[in-house]
C-alpha cells in the first residue's frame, strides 16, 4: 500500500500548561491527508496568558523554541484567543501560513454571514482588548455584539468547581445572545469543547465556534490550496 504524504499542522498552546494541549489534542482530529503535531510553551512561559504583559512573556519564550521547527510544518496555529504577538513573530521568520484562533474564529463567523457574532472569553479586562483587536482586525462593528466575560481565569476553566465555570459560561452566554449576537465564539482555547455549556443557555438556534477547530480548518484549506494551484 501506498504511503500517503501528510501535511503537518503545528498547533501551538503558547503557555506552559500541558494539560491544555493534552484537552486541543483529544478534541480535534485532522483530515485524511493531514497530521496535527502540538507544542506546549516552555517552562519560562507563563501558565496561563490574562493579560498583555502575559502575551508578551509568552511570545518571548516559545519563539526560540519554536524558530527551529518552522521547517518541519506547513501550517502554524497559535492557539490563544487574543492577537497573540506570537502570530507576527512567526510570520516574520516564515512565508507558511500563521493564524491565530482570534482571527480564525472571527473569519470563520464572518464567512457564515448570519448576523452578528459575540466572543465569551475569561478574565474582564479581556473585554476591552478584544473589542479593540476585532476592530482593527475587520474595521467595522457592524457584525461583532461584542465580548462577554466569565470573570473566570484560564486554569480555573478547568479547576474551577464544575457547576460554576458552567453557570458563568452560560450568563456570560446569555448577554452576548441579548445584545444580539446569533453567532458565539468561544474566546479561549481552554473553553475547546465546552460548545455544549453555551448551547444549553442560549439554545440549538445560536451558532457556537471553537476558535482551535476553525484554525486547524482555515489552515488545511490554505495549505491544500498552495498544492492545488
Amino acid at each position: 500500500m501506498a504511503q500517503i504524504n501528510r501535511s503537518s499542522v503545528l498547533i501551538i498552546n503558547p503557555n506552559s500548561t500541558k494539560n491544555i494541549t493534552d484537552t486541543l489534542q483529544e478534541l480535534i482530529t485532522p483530515p485524511p491527508d493531514f497530521s496535527y503535531h502540538f507544542f506546549t510553551g516552555p517552562s519560562g512561559a507563563p501558565a496561563q496568558i490574562d493579560n498583555v504583559t502575559s502575551e508578551i512573556a509568552s511570545a518571548a519564550a516559545c519563539l526560540p523554541a519554536l524558530v527551529p521547527l518552522l521547517p518541519f510544518h506547513d501550517a502554524f496555529l497559535v492557539a490563544c484567543y487574543s492577537d497573540h504577538p506570537l502570530v507576527h513573530a512567526l510570520r516574520e521568520h516564515t512565508d507558511k501560513p500563521v493564524m491565530g484562533i482570534f482571527q480564525a474564529s472571527v473569519l470563520h463567523s464572518l464567512g457564515l454571514g448570519r448576523g452578528k457574532f459575540g466572543i465569551v472569553t475569561t478574565a474582564t479586562i479581556w473585554e476591552t482588548l478584544l473589542d479593540e483587536a476585532v476592530h482593527a482586525f475587520i474595521g467595522s462593528e457592524i457584525s461583532f455584539a461584542g465580548t462577554f466575560s466569565t470573570g473566570l481565569g484560564v486554569l480555573e476553566l478547568h479547576d474551577a468547581p464544575k457547576e460554576l465555570v458552567r453557570k458563568k459560561i452560560s450568563e456570560a452566554a446569555q448577554k452576548a445572545v441579548g445584545n444580539g449576537a446569533n453567532i458565539i465564539c468561544l474566546g479561549c482555547a481552554g473553553m475547546s469543547g465546552m460548545e455544549d455549556i453555551v448551547k444549553e443557555a442560549v439554545g440549538n438556534k445560536i451558532r457556537v465556534i471553537d476558535g482551535v477547530q476553525a484554525g486547524a480548518e482555515i489552515l488545511v484549506g490554505i495549505v491544500r490550496s498552495k498544492y492545488d494551484a
